[in-house]
């Protein structure tokens, strides 16, 4: 029984820090913005050219008031 709630306490603490973390990177995207952020990670080539292309295109402005023209 001990064991036992050792383990809910660990996944709790778990799900806690990930709740946290996820708060944390929210802010930080939002206050540095997320064209910022992958246009440096285009820089560094953290990632391929083709799919920060495909993010960039989904995160348009355009993209988004096509979105709205259609509703």
């Amino acid at each position: 029984m001990n064991d036992e709630k050792k383990a809910d306490k660990k996944i709790i603490y778990y799900i806690i820090s990930g709740a946290a973390l996820g708060a944390i990177a929210g802010y930080i995207v939002n206050k540095v913005g997320i064209k910022n952020i992958i246009d440096a990670m285009k820089a560094k080539e953290i990632i391929p050219e083709k799919i920060a292309d495909t993010i960039s295109e989904f995160t348009s402005e355009e993209h988004e008031e096509q979105f709205e023209d259609e509703e």
